[in-house]
């Protein structure tokens, strides 16, 4: 049996699968085994997993009779997954050859239950348009001060992508259950204030993931990417990329949920509550603040 179980989640992959697949292949950390789980792709997914499972023993290919949906998909490799340690992995994104290594000695050395990278952002070519630096103050253990600093750090500096972290085995199906993710706004980072509210997180300093734009989350980030020039995303104030006005209830609620058995609900209901007025007002702003009064007045 394999160290590391990878789970990686394949549906109409094949402009990246294959970089994909090749980056994991290359891992100087060779003891996994990557179980693709193919959502009844209808391109040519198919024909290049199975390629490099007759290639590479470590690659095994399943193909799903009918698609089944992302998190369902999230689900079925969880279960599948044997061994000491899983991480989930997207069919479009790359990893650095030292990325297992380098968290397994981390999990390891500073005996925390997850290990983590700072992630760059990429476009469709590859390229690098940001850089997740902040994600370095995740890493802790579970306390009112690690979990403040959590809910206070503004969703677009990349805390929901902990999810794709390196878990001990029994950690990450402990937070599966905790909260168990869904299609809603917010699910991956509620699933990640799940993890660092139960268990220890380290986030090494080296940017060894590259996490491509153009994902379900941010389906129109690439679609202008040209091979001729490289656009660098800018984020001026961080804080005014918040959790959207009209999904609040859902979003505290997902947090009460993750935080269930913990001291910290009063803690964070009222920081996510101390949040909202920005919120608000970023809503009236999109609307339109004029209309929008005239119109309840």
């Amino acid at each position: 049996m394999a160290k590391v179980f990878i789970g990686m989640l394949a549906y109409n992959g094949e402009r990246f699968i294959g970089e994909a697949i090749e980056s994991l292949l290359a891992q100087s950390f060779p003891d996994f085994t990557l179980f693709i789980s193919d959502d009844a792709s209808t391109d040519g997914t198919q024909k290049i997993c199975e390629k490099y499972a007759k290639k590479d023993p470590r690659v095994i290919y399943h193909r799903q009779q009918k698609n089944i949906g992302m998190f369902p998909n999230f689900k079925f490799v969880l279960d599948k997954a044997q061994g000491e340690y899983f991480m989930w992995a997207s069919h479009d994104d790359i990893w650095e050859k030292d990325f297992i290594k380098v968290c397994v000695e981390n999990m390891e050395n500073k005996k925390v239950s997850a290990a983590m990278t700072v992630i760059a952002n990429v476009d469709s070519y590859g390229r690098s348009v940001r850089e997740l630096t902040e994600m370095t103050k995740l890493s802790g253990r579970p306390g009112i001060r690690h979990v403040s600093e959590y809910i206070l750090q503004p969703e677009i500096l990349g805390k929901g992508n902990l999810m794709y972290s390196l878990f001990k085995m029994d950690v990450i199906k402990k937070v599966w259950e905790i909260y168990p993710q869904r299609m809603e706004w917010g699910s991956d980072y509620i699933f990640s204030l799940a993890l660092i509210s139960h268990f220890s997180i380290f986030v090494d300093e080296k940017t060894l993931f590259k996490k491509r734009l153009g994902g379900h989350s941010s389906k129109g980030l690439t679609k202008d990417d040209r091979l001729d020039r490289v656009k660098r995303i800018v984020i001026s104030d961080p804080r005014n990329h918040i959790f959207p006005f009209g999904r609040f209830s859902k979003y505290l609620n997902g947090h009460m949920e993750a935080l269930q058995g913990t001291p910290y609900r009063p803690l964070v209901a009222l920081l996510l509550f101390f949040r909202l007025p920005r919120s608000f007002l970023i809503y009236l702003k999109e609307r339109n603040y004029k209309k929008f009064f005239n119109r309840t007045n």
